[in-house]
C-alpha cells in the first residue's frame, strides 16, 4: 500500500496529470479526491480509470472543463489554499509544463517555444503532446493509434477510444490500411491499453480543434482541405500552425517538432520537421519519411 502523504507535507503542482501517470503528485491529488468524496480510496500512486472518472466528476461539480486531466485550474480547485500563495507568473509557468513522457532532451526547447504563444495555440500544443511518442524513445506501443477515418475527439467531445470491434470493422472495410502486420499490431496495442485513442492525420487536427473550441464539435475536414481552406501559408511556423504535404497533415508544436498521426504502423509521433523519421512498430525500426511541402497559419486563432 502506498504511504499516506501527511497534512502539512504539501506537494506542489509540477505537471499536467493524465491517465496512467504515476507519482507522489498523483497520490496527493487522489487523497484530496477521497477527502472530497469523489473517489473511494487512494492506495496506489497511479492515475487509473477510477481516478480519471473522479477527476471528471470533480471538474463538472466545479464548473471546469471535464477532460479528466489535472492541469493548473483543476489543481487550484483541488487545493485552493495552496494555490492562493502562488502568483500569476507561477501559474503561467505551470501551464506550459511539457508532458513527462516527452524525453528530457527536447522538453526544455519545447517549453521555451510554447511559452512564446498563449491561449488556444498553447492549449493545442500541450494537448497534442499528450498523444505523441518520440521516434527515438518509442516504447512498446504508441500512445494513440492511426485509425483511418477516425477523429481524436468525437462530436460529444469524448475521446475516440479504439476497441477490437473498431479495428475489425476497419480492417473489413479498408483492408489496405491494416495489412502487413498492422492489424495484429493494433490489436496488441488495444490489449495493452484498453483506453488507447485513435485518429488519422486530419482527424488528429480536427479532434484537437473540436476539443479546444477552434471549430464546432461537428466540424470535419480532410488534410488537403484543412490546409487549403483553413490556413494561410507561412514560411516560419509557430506552435499551433499546421504542417502539410499532399494528403497528409500534422501540427507544429515548437522546437522543430511536429505531432502527426503518421500511419497504421506508427500511430501518433513527435517528428523532426527537418529530418522526418517515424518509428515503425511492426518492423521494429525507424523509417525515413518524405518531407513536408508547406506550413499553414490557421485563420481561426
Amino acid at each position: 500500500m502506498a504511504d499516506i502523504i501527511k497534512t502539512g507535507n504539501a506537494v506542489s503542482f509540477s505537471r499536467n496529470i493524465s491517465r496512467y501517470l504515476s507519482g507522489t503528485d498523483v497520490l496527493y491529488a487522489k487523497q484530496r479526491l477521497v477527502a472530497l468524496g469523489f473517489l473511494r480510496a487512494a492506495t496506489k500512486p497511479r492515475f487509473g480509470d477510477e481516478s480519471y472518472a473522479a477527476v471528471m466528476a470533480f471538474q463538472r461539480a466545479n464548473g471546469l472543463t471535464a477532460d479528466g486531466v489535472i492541469g493548473t485550474l483543476t489543481w487550484a480547485a483541488l487545493f485552493p489554499a495552496q494555490s492562493a500563495s502562488g502568483t500569476a507568473a507561477d501559474a503561467d509557468t505551470d501551464a506550459i509544463e511539457i508532458p513527462s513522457h516527452i524525453p528530457n532532451g527536447i522538453r526544455a526547447a519545447l517549453k521555451a517555444d510554447i511559452s512564446q504563444v498563449t491561449g488556444t495555440r498553447r492549449a493545442l500544443c500541450l494537448r497534442a503532446l499528450n498523444y505523441a511518442i518520440d521516434p527515438d524513445d518509442p516504447g512498446d506501443y504508441p500512445r494513440s493509434l492511426y485509425i483511418r477515418g477516425g477523429n481524436l475527439f468525437n462530436k460529444d467531445l469524448s475521446e475516440n477510444v479504439i476497441t477490437v470491434a473498431r479495428i475489425e470493422s476497419g480492417a473489413s472495410r479498408q483492408p489496405e490500411y491494416y495489412d502487413d502486420g498492422r492489424k495484429a499490431f493494433m490489436l496488441r496495442a488495444v490489449e495493452h491499453n484498453a483506453a488507447i485513442t485513435g485518429a488519422d492525420c486530419s482527424g488528429g487536427v480536427v479532434g484537437l480543434w473540436r476539443k479546444e473550441g477552434v471549430r464546432p464539435s461537428g466540424f470535419d475536414a480532410n488534410a488537403n482541405t484543412l490546409y487549403a481552406s483553413h490556413c494561410a501559408e507561412t514560411a516560419s511556423p509557430k506552435p499551433g500552425d499546421l504542417a502539410w504535404k499532399s494528403g497528409h497533415i500534422g501540427m507544429y508544436v515548437g522546437a522543430g517538432r511536429i505531432v502527426e498521426w503518421a500511419g497504421g504502423a506508427y500511430g501518433c509521433q513527435l517528428t523532426n520537421m527537418d529530418n522526418r523519421r517515424c518509428y515503425d512498430y511492426v518492423k521494429g525500426r525507424t523509417s525515413k519519411m518524405s518531407a513536408w511541402q508547406a506550413y499553414g497559419d490557421p485563420k481561426h486563432y
